[in-house]
């Protein structure tokens, strides 16, 4: 899909740290003397308290936990030559991820309007994608420069167990089987089939499903439900070659049951429980509601951890059957995002949260959507006469917070927080000695004063190393920064410059800090 195509969207789719405990202390409003405290006059503090537990609460964080999820439609334009793929992309993936191999996905509504053309059969009149020898080069040579694996999306909405296996077959073939292909995932947002025209008909011209005029004609009616979900699922899963499959690719949980029942065991071919989250919504037009696309909801409770709704319990029966759970599709606002929303300072706030809220819930991984020319996205690219440039949006900053505070082999440790709703924190411990806590202030007014207390020999004492993620406001769309850096405008490298770290020492066992509105605070310590 061309960017003026997915920009209409919304309007086809309608509504749909180990060791003895420490203690935090926070009090709200600027306190001079603080490390980092600006300059202003402090008021009353109102003493609380954050605990870390001396356990841990989930499990590392898997190498490839933070990966994109991309469109197949936006392949080619991205990476560019397949003898040269574009090294400013390959370059920020791999920031997100650098010492594993990144899991992209490819897929999304793409997935159901696109297949490989099979021999002696017209193309599908839901089809608005065609994949080639071409477009598979250009992912071929973004993933063998990652030495990425690979979550493709498979046509399920066509209901051809032929179009599925030649699409299957040409993805095995393209990119070296399970070397390169870590599941198939067949389908998108099935319960979307019956709502969501296949295509439309203007008199007797088969036209696009995206467009905004004709007669829509759906793929499924209005009965087709979760039982016969399954029963078309296990037509096309028997098509295909014997590699893992990923699924069901939704948020509903009476899809999510018939689903489990049907294909999860713990030797079945399904090794992935795939589902969507989004913070908002962007199909919501009441602006009493939590879900609707605004900045004081994106940093709302709703949309910072809601994001599973009712599929926690699937997390657990993907563990028990030896499989992952995956929200291979997140983002801050569905329905291709909301500019003025998605496209801010509030966005890099929400998805810090966002990616520490599922992690802490169980999830194996989440691949953050970003498409060409939407609001939603991490990034934009342009090819020049002089190379490759990347414009790096506001969330690509909380999703570097998220990838440096909780790196792979990390795992999240019991906070417990008795202080205002609007302050957030959380910790995580190793690998190795490293410990980090992480305090997140969605306040667009009010300073938080915080004073870390540890136990000698929990988090040593010597002084921890502060980084801070910062812009002018929380509606700001340009001069975010991590560690005091910037990618400014646009970026030749995908290389975010050494952080500027300001040490904290202790005072009397404290480590004292101040978060400002709106910003968040990552403090780094390194025991012996």
């Amino acid at each position: 899909m061309a960017p003026s195509i997915i920009s209409r969207v919304t309007n086809a789719l309608g509504r749909w740290w180990v060791g003895a405990a420490c203690v935090v202390t926070v009090g709200i409003a600027g306190v001079a003397g603080m490390a980092g405290a600006p300059g202003q006059a402090a008021a009353k503090d109102t003493p609380v308290t954050m605990s870390v537990a001396a356990h841990s609460i989930t499990r590392p964080i898997a190498p490839d936990f933070l990966g994109l999820a991309l469109e197949y439609s936006g392949i080619r334009e991205w990476v560019g030559s397949a003898a040269s793929p574009n090294p400013v992309l390959i370059q920020l993936i791999r920031n997100l991820d650098p010492v594993g191999r990144p899991l992209i996905r490819v897929g999304g509504l793409s997935t159901d309007h696109s297949w490989w053309p099979v021999p002696g059969m017209r193309q599908p009149l839901g089809i608005t994608y065609t994949l080639t020898p071409a477009w598979a080069q250009s992912l071929q040579s973004l993933t063998h420069a990652l030495n990425a694996r690979l979550l493709l999306g498979v046509n399920l909405e066509a209901d051809s167990p032929r179009l599925a296996q030649t699409e299957a077959e040409a993805f095995m073939a393209a990119f070296g089987g399970t070397r390169y292909i870590a599941a198939l995932d067949i389908g998108n947002e099935p319960p979307l089939y019956p709502g969501m025209p296949w295509y439309r008909t203007h008199g007797r011209q088969v036209i696009p499903w995206y467009e905004d005029t004709g007669t829509p004609v759906f793929s499924r009616d209005l009965s087709w439900g979760p039982a016969a979900f399954v029963v078309d699922y296990a037509r096309i899963l028997n098509a295909l070659p014997s590699v893992p499959i990923a699924g069901p690719d939704t948020q509903r949980a009476s899809w999510f049951a018939a689903y489990q029942h049907r294909f999860l065991a713990r030797h079945a071919r399904v090794r992935m429980l795939t589902s969507h989250g989004y913070g908002l919504n962007n199909c919501v037009t009441n602006p009493a509601s939590a879900a609707y696309p605004s900045i004081r909801h994106l940093l709302g409770d709703y949309a910072l951890h809601d994001l599973l709704n009712t599929l926690t319990p699937y997390v657990t029966a993907a563990h028990a059957n030896g499989a992952t759970f995956r929200i291979d599709e997140m983002g801050s606002v569905t329905c291709n995002g909301r500019a003025g929303v998605s496209d801010t300072m509030a966005s890099a706030l929400w998805a810090a949260a966002a990616l520490f809220s599922v992690a802490q819930d169980g999830v194996d991984g989440v691949n953050l959507h970003t498409y060409t020319a939407l609001p939603n996205g991490l990034f934009e690219f342009a090819d020049t006469a002089r190379g490759w440039t990347g414009a790096v949006h506001p969330v690509y900053y909380g999703a570097l917070l998220f990838a440096r505070a909780a790196p792979a082999g990390s795992r999240l440790l019991r906070v417990s927080l008795s202080g205002p709703p609007t302050l957030h924190g959380w910790a995580t411990t190793g690998p190795g000695k490293v410990r980090h806590v992480v305090l997140l202030n969605t306040s667009t007014t009010r300073t938080a004063a915080v004073s870390v207390h540890a136990l000698r020999g929990v988090l040593g004492m010597r002084p921890a190393q502060l980084q801070r993620l910062t812009a002018p406001s929380v509606s700001a769309r340009d001069d975010i920064a991590l560690g005091g850096r910037s990618f400014g405008a646009a970026t030749s490298t995908g290389v975010l410059a050494a952080p500027v770290s300001d040490p904290v020492r202790p005072r009397r066992g404290n480590y004292r800090v101040t978060v400002p509105a709106a910003s968040a605070a990552v403090l780094t310590f390194t025991t012996r």
